[in-house]
């Protein structure tokens, strides 16, 4: 089994065990396992090792395993290599979809391109959704109908068009959908179409992996307390009522020690008084951001759509580069998406906060980098090549084409930038943390 030492020293410092303690406990000698901690970083160890020192730290071995993505900086995929991943898909009696791969690393998600099969005169049979948040791209040539439904209206079923204009470096229609969303496409005419859709990074997913090992009756009070609030949700006053419950105060008694009364407070959790919410917040000690309320932009089945025309509009310069935003909304922050026009060689490094998925959808481009050892990197990219960059990578794209850039929030999402801002000497945190193998200083 391939082990990242620095985990396995991390778990040592979370369970406050010595080397020398483990190696006892999990029957492997002291300077064999000394010897194992010593590497930097992705090691080979027996199978067994491996299991012995698992059980020792109370952990599964795969938590002790390395990712495959140690020092990856760039991934790219030729079209043909892109090609040679199609999977046809059967749905519905038909041959409904072929499936292909982007760049990506080991075990990452990564988006997919669909051929769209399912001919006009059929209503697409739906998919159950997935937990991740989407974002979806019409590749063209042809339009496709979008479903998301059983019963069929306006915002249900919906016609994704391609552009055939003189501007195809803004390929077509795109939307992002929210978590289950019901979806499914079928072409609009006889005219090909194929779609690129990004399953991104959920941020529920470790949440629900943790409730997945809850009991039922707590499971399902999370779930109830979770719908009190209908449809205006999780309220900041309901929530602020659960925050001040867990550290010893009601509205009243939070009130009391603010010198204020309790009308007074819960009008300012109604309303969202800044001032107000930060003072709580300070004295009580929670984040004032959580009691601010979230804004919200989608249709009845949650949905957030954006056309060519609104691309159009929304064309400008950015770094040497033509762009225009792809569907966005407030509620899903880490899916982003640009289409970008590659002209020459101005464009500027697009270095980024979180990883980077690019489609080619025209032409031919160069994409340079700066590789992990510090030298300069590039590949060249046709149509239907596609390519992964690591957060803080430097990168710029030359040539004549045209790109779709894709993120979602696998390091640095919304969340990350939360707790970053919360931080002590945030900067300090991260120098030590990275790749640590100090430990708690223990060991002589």
């Amino acid at each position: 089994m391939r082990v990242d030492t620095y985990k396995v020293m991390h778990w040592m410092n979370v369970r406050k065990v010595t080397a020398a303690q483990v190696a006892e406990a999990s029957g492997v000698e002291p300077e064999r396992f000394a010897a194992s901690l010593s590497g930097a970083g992705d090691d080979e160890w027996p199978d067994s090792m491996a299991a012995a020192v698992a059980r020792t730290l109370v952990i599964e071995p795969e938590k002790l395993a390395a990712s495959g993505r140690r020092d990856l900086t760039v991934i790219t995929r030729t079209a043909r290599e892109l090609h040679d991943t199609r999977r046809p898909i059967q749905r519905d009696g038909i041959h409904f979809y072929n499936y292909y791969t982007m760049a990506a690393p080991p075990g990452a998600v990564a988006p997919v391109i669909l051929d769209i099969l399912c001919p006009a005169d059929r209503v697409p049979a739906l998919n159950n959704g997935h937990m991740e948040p989407a974002i979806t791209v019409n590749l063209g040539p042809g339009d496709i109908h979008g479903r998301w439904g059983e019963e069929l209206t306006g915002a249900t079923w919906q016609v994704m068009r391609a552009n055939r204009d003189d501007d195809t470096w803004i390929v077509g229609d795109s939307y992002v959908e929210p978590s289950f969303c019901p979806h499914s496409y079928s072409l609009a005419s006889d005219a090909p179409a194929r779609i690129v859709s990004y399953t991104g990074h959920s941020n529920l997913a470790s949440l629900v992996e943790d409730v997945n090992d809850w009991a039922e009756r707590p499971a399902q009070e999370l779930v109830e307390w979770l719908g009190e609030g209908g449809e205006d949700g999780l309220t900041p006053y309901r929530l602020a009522v659960e925050l001040l419950a867990r550290r010893g105060h009601t509205t009243d008694s939070a009130a009391a020690a603010l010198g204020m009364s309790a009308g007074k407070l819960a009008a300012a959790l109604e309303e969202g008084s800044d001032g107000v919410l930060r003072e709580l917040a300070s004295v009580l000690g929670f984040d004032h951001r959580l009691l601010l309320r979230p804004e919200r932009r989608h249709d009845s089945v949650g949905k957030t759509y954006r056309d060519v025309a609104e691309c159009r509009r929304d064309a400008r310069r950015f770094r040497g580069y033509r762009a225009t935003s792809l569907a966005c909304a407030p509620h899903l922050p880490d899916l982003t998406g640009l289409y970008l026009r590659v002209d020459g060689d101005a464009g500027e490094d697009l270095r980024e906060l979180a990883e980077t998925h690019y489609l080619v959808t025209g032409g031919e481009v160069t994409l340079h980098w700066t590789a992990a050892d510090g030298s300069a990197a590039s590949a060249r990219l046709g149509a239907d090549g596609t390519a992964w960059v690591a957060p803080f990578v430097a990168h710029r794209w030359t040539g004549d084409g045209a790109l779709i850039k894709l993120g979602s929030g696998r390091h640095l999402s919304y969340l990350d930038l939360y707790e970053l801002t919360n931080t002590y000497s945030a900067a300090a945190t991260l120098r030590r943390a990275r790749r640590d193998g100090r430990g708690w200083g223990y060991d002589s």
